[in-house]
């Protein structure tokens, strides 16, 4: 927080302003999301917490790797609007095609797989901290159609990994803890939303590099709490 405010005469009104959407997201997922956990009647029996860790790892990790890419593949393509399309479009085909591999594994199979490609996420965006950017100096002068199919051909195999955990996740709560599985969507969507801010917040003080290693990270806690399940 010292380093935000040192770095107010820089940012503005901007970063205030941020820092205000985080704290007004946060007590809402307190108030709708944690407070109903901790004190609702209609909270899932013992053993949730892990789980719904799982989700919500899931949904800010996703929104940390999403922005930073996004981000990043505005200097290949050359505008934020062709980025936004581009990555949008590449991780949104990847994760689908992510969904229907998970879908077709084996019952047995189904949580070491996830877990596989969850600690596969995190190895990607620690690669992309480290050397995304000079991947995009190669195809930063070609034609803008030969960019935007190396950037599909980049972004849509991560996606296909990035659409595993989710689906993997919830077809292990469905077989014995159905329970978990609103709260689980509940979790991830109001952790996205946490996970969204959070990545403008640190991309603004540390850089995008530090967002993807934090994505990493939060992908490894996911990883090991599905693991340890």
């Amino acid at each position: 927080m010292q380093v935000a405010f040192g770095r107010s005469m820089l940012f503005g009104n901007g970063l205030s302003a941020l820092m205000t959407l985080m704290a007004i997201s946060a007590g809402l997922v307190v108030v709708f999301v944690i407070g109903p956990l901790l004190v609702g009647g209609e909270r899932p029996g013992h053993g949730w917490a892990p789980w719904l860790a799982y989700f919500g790892a899931l949904g800010a990790g996703f929104m940390l790797l999403e922005v930073a890419l996004l981000q990043r593949f505005v200097l290949l393509l050359g505008h934020p609007v062709y980025s936004l399309t581009v990555t949008l479009f590449s991780l949104l085909l990847g994760t689908g095609l992510g969904s229907l591999i998970s879908r077709r594994i084996e019952p047995s199979r189904v949580r070491n797989v996830t877990v596989v490609a969850i600690f596969g996420v995190a190895a990607v965006a620690l690669a992309a901290a480290a050397g995304l950017a000079r991947l995009i100096d190669v195809g930063i002068a070609w034609a803008l159609p030969a960019r935007i199919v190396f950037a599909v051909a980049i972004i849509a195999p991560v996606g296909i990994l990035l659409g595993m955990p989710l689906p993997g996740g919830m077809r292990l709560v469905a077989a014995d803890r159905a329970d978990i599985i609103p709260w689980g969507w509940g979790m991830n969507g109001a952790f996205s939303v946490l996970g969204a801010t959070l990545a403008v917040f640190i991309a603004m003080n540390w850089g995008f590099s530090i967002t993807l290693c934090a994505a990493a990270a939060v992908y490894a806690v996911a990883a090991v709490t599905l693991r340890t399940r």
